[in-house]
């Protein structure tokens, strides 16, 4: 079960680059809008990893804790990011 946890993360990193990449090549961002994208969808994944570690040891309230803080908090800073800083560059960038 665990190499499929890591399996996973590694999916979902590959994933998030490539995604991360081809936003590179649509819009021209600030250093401060990557730096949300990134850390956001880092702290997803530690989030995904922290929960699932464990879980396989045991101890699934520290699981959800960590999904709650660790995923929920990147998520939500990758949101902003997005309406606040991506979603204006993309509008500009179409006219």
């Amino acid at each position: 079960m665990e190499l499929v946890q890591w399996f996973f993360l590694g999916i979902l990193f590959t994933l998030s680059v490539l995604w991360l990449a081809y936003l590179s090549t649509v819009v021209r961002l600030d250093w401060y809008a990557w730096a949300g994208l990134i850390v956001g969808a880092l702290a997803v994944m530690f989030g995904i990893a922290w929960a699932g570690a464990s879980f396989l040891e045991g101890i699934p309230r520290s699981g959800a804790l960590g999904l709650l803080f660790f995923s929920g908090g990147g998520l939500v800073l990758m949101l902003l990011v997005w309406r606040y800083l991506v979603v204006p560059e993309l509008e500009h960038a179409r006219r």
